[in-house]
Order: structure tokens, then C-alpha cells, then sequence
């Protein structure tokens, strides 16, 4: 090899060892499950913000972030006897405005078929935890369960 082309080869080399670091730096790479959870509840918490139920309303939105499995869960207890006692993807019945632009994702703990991760929805006057389930549909990290933990 001429060493002009050894001198290239080893810059590209390191180009490529460097790449997945400087890729971590920017954020959660999209798709992943951290940016399922951050872009649904930015979303989520938005639509609330603007009085819309993004449940019911924004239902093509809502199939992007959220397994069928769950819909159909949530439909069915709804339309039940009971119905819903509050907002399932937030476990309560009011949020805080400033939820949509404070979302803080830890304990990211991944299995074979599932990913769950805490999150912490923060604002002015009160903050939620919740620990958040996804799971693969279609090629895709979606919701597929949501509990409130104690604070």
C-alpha cells in the first residue's frame, strides 16, 4: 500500500470507530425506544394543552406511539361498566401545561421482546412517574402499557 492510501484508510477507519459516539451525543436515535416515549408524550401532553383528546381524536397519531393491543384494551375498558378513572397515559386526571416540554427518560431496561423505562413528567406545580412499557409492532417501538408509580 502507498502510504497516502494507508494515511486515508486509517482516517476513514477511525471516521467509522468514532461514528456511533458522536451519534450518542445527539440524542436518542429516532425510533429507538427513549424516542418513542419522549416524541408520544411531547405529543400527548401537547394535544391536552390545545383542549383535544388526542385518544379519540388524533387516533392515526395515536396508532404511530401506542400498540393496537392497547387501543383495544383501553376501548373496551371505556365503553365497560366503570369506565376510565382518569387518563391512562398519564395515571391521572390533570396534568400540568409544562409536562409537554419537561420529560425526563431513565431506568431503560431492555428483554428479549420488551424495553420498560421510567419516566418523569415535570412542571410548575406538580410532576408525575410513570414506568412504560414498549414493545415491536410491525418493525416499530410502541407503548404497550403505562403504570403511575409513587412518588
Amino acid at each position: 500500500m502507498r502510504p497516502r492510501t494507508t494515511l486515508l484508510s486509517s482516517i476513514l477507519l477511525m471516521c467509522f470507530a468514532c461514528a456511533p459516539a458522536f451519534a450518542q451525543t445527539r440524542g436518542p436515535a429516532p425510533g429507538s425506544p427513549d424516542a418513542v416515549i419522549r416524541g408520544f408524550y411531547k405529543w400527548y401532553v401537547h394535544a391536552l394543552n390545545q383542549n383535544s383528546d388526542p385518544f379519540t381524536k388524533q387516533r392515526t397519531m395515536l396508532r404511530r406511539y401506542v400498540t393496537e393491543r392497547l387501543i383495544q384494551e383501553i376501548d373496551k375498558v371505556a365503553k365497560g361498566p366503570d369506565g376510565l378513572d382518569g387518563d391512562y397515559f398519564i395515571d391521572a386526571q390533570d396534568w400540568d401545561k409544562d409536562w409537554e416540554k419537561n420529560i425526563a427518560v431513565s431506568s431503560v431496561v431492555a428483554s428479549k421482546t420488551s424495553v420498560s423505562a421510567q419516566i418523569t413528567l415535570s412542571g410548575g406545580t406538580m410532576s408525575r412517574k410513570l414506568r412504560v412499557t414498549l414493545k415491536q409492532e410491525r418493525g416499530a417501538w410502541k407503548i404497550d402499557k403505562v403504570e403511575g408509580l409513587d412518588d
